[in-house]
């Protein structure tokens, strides 16, 4: 058996792929009051909690909490779980956290798989197109850290040069790939937040990257 220690991992170190759809043990003692407010038991020896990792698409990479936990030695100790109460963390706060990959926690997760099924459920209703883009591992590289569906695209025109935005995915058909533009664009004024642009994937100078052509 394994010394549990040595598995831990940095959150922000891993990726995303690797990651979602799983269960996990994620140390983060700051995260237990609020487990403690919502209702969950918390033993005084918890310094963290079993979670199931899913993404939002407007929130990202989350992981929805089941109970509080602890590892000693080649052990993880689960806490009595709370139906009641529904507990979203958000991957970009626990970034600094170390965390345990589901290989390694060798408890009967299968009781949590309800759990799995009712988030995926939720959370992938009527997103087909995002799903599909989701699977594209090409444009990892430009993927938003801790949010998948957020990609950065380079915007390209004759009247401003080059800039680049991050776009929301939104949907893939004929005309390529789609995604709503987050944040106002400083040069390309034509272009605006909120608006649905289409992007491709092409090779630039040897290398790969998302782009829009500004007409």
């Amino acid at each position: 058996m394994e010394n549990l220690e040595a598995c831990l991992k940095k959150l922000g170190d891993e990726n995303w792929r690797e990651l979602s759809n799983t269960v996990v043990y994620i140390r983060c003692k700051q995260k237990l009051e609020v487990l403690t407010k919502a209702g969950f038991k918390v033993d005084p020896r918890n310094d963290g909690f079993l979670a199931m990792c899913f993404i939002d698409h407007t929130q990202g990479l989350s992981f929805y909490v089941i109970s509080a936990a602890h590892i000693r030695g080649a052990d993880i100790f689960v806490s009595p779980e709370n139906k009641s109460s529904a507990i979203i963390l958000r991957a970009f706060e626990l970034a600094e956290c170390l965390y345990l990959n589901q290989q390694y926690i060798e408890i009967d997760l299968s009781k949590y798989f309800d759990y799995a099924a009712s988030i995926k459920k939720d959370y992938e209703q009527n997103i087909d197109d995002v799903l599909y883009i989701r699977d594209i591992t090409e444009i990892d590289d430009f993927r938003k850290p801790f949010f998948p569906d957020d990609i950065e695209v380079l915007l390209i025109g004759k009247d401003f040069g080059q800039e680049r935005i991050f776009v929301r995915s939104e949907h893939y058909g004929e005309s390529g790939l789609t995604g709503i533009i987050l944040d106002e664009p400083q040069k390309a004024t034509s272009l605006h937040k909120g608006q649905e642009i289409d992007f491709m994937l092409v090779e630039r100078d040897g290398k790969l990257s998302t782009v829009h052509v500004v007409k």
